[in-house]
């Protein structure tokens, strides 16, 4: 996460859960940096499960994943992101990047897992410029 962050410089950060002392610790690497932080399924303790965040016009909705089923498909994350009135629903918990958006609205963004299981590390990045999204995996 450090590299990634080094490399991209980026304005905000998403973390989506899953060893959130990771997330906590890079926080306070960069403290100029704001991130929002969620728990996943294999943390315990205080923690958000989801936020919906707005950043130039756009909403986002920010889950791990576990409690909608995202193992099972995609039903629960777009029902999720509808009632929230979502552009985008950001998750984790399947650890494979997803970046499907079939022109309607919520695009599902998952960044894929930033290492530690058996799945190749990498990230994602989201753009938002002027109330557009663009958004790929790295």
């Amino acid at each position: 996460m450090v590299a990634a962050v080094e490399e991209e410089q980026p304005d905000h950060v998403f973390f989506l859960g899953d060893n959130l002392r990771d997330g906590k610790a890079l926080a306070k690497l960069y403290p100029g940096i704001p991130m929002e932080l969620l728990r996943g399924n294999c943390d315990f303790g205080p923690g958000a499960d989801e936020l919906v965040v707005e950043l130039e016009g756009v909403r986002f909705l920010l889950v791990h994943g576990h409690l909608q089923g995202a193992k099972s498909g995609p039903s629960g994350l777009l029902s999720a992101g509808g009632q929230a009135g979502a552009d985008m629903v950001c998750f984790g918990h399947t650890h494979h990047g997803t970046n499907l958006w079939n022109g309607t609205k919520p695009w599902l963004f998952n960044p894929g897992t930033a290492g530690g299981v058996r799945e190749r590390p990498g990230y994602g990045i989201v753009e938002v410029r002027q109330g557009k999204l663009d958004a790929w995996l790295k």
